[in-house]
């Protein structure tokens, strides 16, 4: 891999667990029983699966890699959807599932772990991932993560090279994603994604990140957040740059003694609206989209992350 990073776990654990209960996606009216399940072939042995429902996307893309070694998937979204994800799995291959990497430790991504567990399937994480995990309220445990890393990990399997690579606090103190060397497929999960980004580590954790992501990343890789569109290396270039010059605008803000609300009025994204902001309603679903019709609680994140501590 072009480009590796690590981070340890305590100093953002506690504000990485209000992030989930803040921002994790499985609201309780979404409607699993009519959701159907989207498969797309990205490569000859790698395929994603995403949950639909009438308004958009819902839960989390899923990565499967999949041959004679057996199936390697990234992420599980709800858990209320494991046997449609099962069966949409099915109609591709039928070796069994042997492993499963979260990107990060929201619901919509890990809520399906408990049941993969228990029908065999062994699941990696980071430490981040396995406190986390197991600080959930109402997780069930069987869940959690039993191999752990620390630093980059490769597993040789399918004819391919699946690198997973944890990042600096990003989305979450927990980040991770996962190369798929020989499929050129990106699974990035939730640091980037379609509409401004969500700030749950730190700014500077998530520029980091993103530079990680622009380095792992040839010019013909698929790059798959966890919710949106296909992507590409360009497009991250572009995300991190907006970050950048957002996290610098709040910066001067900060320094001129404005208060939160004074920045958001300022509108430190306004520049950036027309293309971030263009389309994202088809991407998620109806309970999602109203944090995502204007920058606002983006600034907000990144005001609070840059402020001075008392």
């Amino acid at each position: 891999m072009r480009n590796t990073a690590v981070r340890s776990v305590a100093i953002f654990a506690a504000f990485a667990l209000s992030a989930v209960a803040a921002f994790a996606q499985g609201a309780p009216q979404t409607d699993y029983a009519h959701m159907t399940m989207k498969v797309d072939k990205l490569a000859d042995n790698f395929y994603t699966v995403t949950g639909m429902n009438g308004s958009g996307r819902t839960g989390g893309a899923i990565g499967v890699l999949t041959g004679p070694d057996g199936i390697f998937i990234v992420d599980a979204s709800f858990g209320a959807l494991t046997g449609k994800i099962l069966a949409a799995v099915k109609t591709f291959s039928n070796e069994p599932i042997k492993f499963l990497v979260n990107t990060h430790p929201h619901g919509d991504h890990t809520g399906g772990n408990a049941n993969l567990a228990k029908m065999g399937v062994t699941i990696l994480g980071r430490p981040e991932m396995r406190v986390d995990l197991m600080a959930q309220k109402g997780f069930d445990q069987a869940g959690v993560p039993t191999v752990i890393f620390t630093s980059p990990l490769t597993l040789h399997m399918d004819g391919d090279e699946a690198v997973i690579i944890p990042v600096p606090p990003a989305h979450t103190d927990a980040d991770s994603m996962v190369y798929f060397r020989k499929a050129d497929v990106l699974m990035i999960g939730d640091f980037f994604r379609a509409g401004y980004p969500n700030v749950g580590g730190t700014v500077d954790g998530m520029i980091r990140a993103l530079g990680m992501a622009i380095g792992a990343c040839g010019p013909n890789t698929k790059v798959v957040p966890g919710h949106g569109p296909v992507m590409n290396r360009a497009d991250i270039i572009a995300h991190r740059d907006m970050l950048m010059t957002v996290r610098d605008r709040v910066s001067e803000l900060i320094k001129q003694g404005k208060n939160e609300d004074d920045a958001v009025a300022a509108h430190p994204t306004a520049s950036y609206d027309p293309i971030f902001l263009s389309g994202i309603a088809q991407f998620y679903d109806e309970n999602t989209i109203v944090r995502y019709r204007n920058g606002d609680a983006f600034i907000k994140q990144v005001y609070e992350n840059l402020k001075p501590k008392s």
